[in-house]
């Protein structure tokens, strides 16, 4: 990864200094994996990395760019001021994830600071090649991790058991963690589009709903699919799962570069109402995948984000009905110029025994 590279495309286009507050943020300029970490960057001159005394000795091993260490006892913010007034800038720009009592301590130092959305965002909308490949072993290891895992998914254990074999097998398959806390819903459950795992055992002639992700050198995967036990006669089940095929189909034959994210979500929509499940939709297509699991940009109807070039993309439609279950499929994508390419090789159906559909 080249973090000074990262860091000098930034600050072309600050109109000021600016204070990087989101660990995600911190990291793809930076290296720095800590949990508490600030970077305040004045444009083409110096700049500060300000921590507390449990993270100087991991900045130091982990910062892979030039910056001056600063090492802040309880007040951070009287730090950034104290650099920040020696300075010659008459205001500091600062990512808005700040909260209102963060931002109201810097008014109270007199310091002009001016919330902002992060520039650093659009930055990491689009990969680059090292990143690419990182998210690719990530998806793999995920892949990886489930197959371990398909053939246990019989009738009789529980949607917890399910969870916890999958996050193992992730660990050890070298993820680092899981990148968002494991879903899996069986029976009517499958509804529930965040369905936290319980102890319900699943029964045969039921699905089950796993929607799940590893992180892997900083950055994430996500996948979804879901698996029948035994025989599935529930028929909304079958037409469901058919319509989100040729939905996702379509979506995957829409993506390309120059493409209006918001347009593939309309897609999805239109060839979902055309079965009657559009109502039965109720979240967006997807969202950008990296070092956070959600980051830009969004495939939604509100979207205004251009599809470019080098985006990792989720294309996730589903279907929820509290009558007889939902059903969601998942690809991560990768958005190339004439198109896009699936980074994840699992089946989007399987047979039954847990195994894959041998169709």
């Amino acid at each position: 990864m080249n973090f000074q590279s990262r860091l000098e495309r930034l600050e072309k286009a600050l109109e000021g200094p600016l204070l990087v507050l989101a660990p995600g943020n911190v990291f793809y300029l930076s290296g720095f994996r800590g949990s508490l970490g600030f970077l305040l960057l004045f444009p083409g001159e110096k700049t500060f990395f300000f921590c507390d005394g449990r993270y100087v000795t991991q900045s130091r091993e982990e910062l892979a760019i030039e910056a001056e260490i600063v090492e802040f006892e309880q007040d951070a913010v009287a730090s950034i001021c104290d650099v920040f007034f020696s300075s010659c800038a008459s205001r500091l720009f600062v990512e808005d994830v700040a909260s209102v009592g963060f931002i109201r301590r810097f008014e109270e130092k007199k310091c002009p600071v001016v919330p902002c959305p992060s520039p650093v965002n659009a930055l990491r909308a689009v990969k680059d090649e090292a990143e690419i490949q990182v998210i690719q072993k990530a998806v793999t290891i995920a892949e990886e991790a489930f197959k371990d895992v398909l053939p246990l998914i019989q009738e009789g254990i529980s949607e917890h058991e399910i969870a916890v074999e999958l996050e193992y097998r992730m660990r050890r398959r070298g993820g680092e963690a899981v990148a968002f806390p494991t879903i899996v819903a069986s029976g009517e459950r499958a509804a529930l589009p965040h369905a936290r795992p319980t102890s319900r055992k699943v029964k045969r002639g039921e699905w089950v709903l796993v929607d799940w992700g590893v992180r892997v050198d900083g950055y994430c995967a996500d996948l979804t699919r879901v698996v029948p036990v035994g025989e599935v006669r529930e028929t909304s089940f079958q037409k469901a799962f058919s319509a989100l095929l040729e939905a996702q189909t379509a979506a995957l034959e829409l993506i390309r570069e120059g493409v209006e994210a918001k347009a593939v979500d309309q897609k999805v929509r239109e060839v979902l109402q055309k079965s009657g499940f559009e109502r039965y939709f109720t979240h967006s297509l997807g969202h950008g995948v990296g070092i956070d699991v959600h980051e830009e940009p969004k495939l939604s109807a509100q979207s205004t984000a251009i599809l470019r070039r080098g985006m990792v993309v989720t294309v996730e439609p589903g279907v929820y009905s509290p009558e007889w279950g939902g059903v969601r499929l998942e690809h991560m994508v990768l958005v190339e110029e004439e198109g896009c390419r699936v980074l994840d090789t699992l089946p989007e159906t399987f047979d039954g025994k847990g195994g894959e559909n041998r169709a």
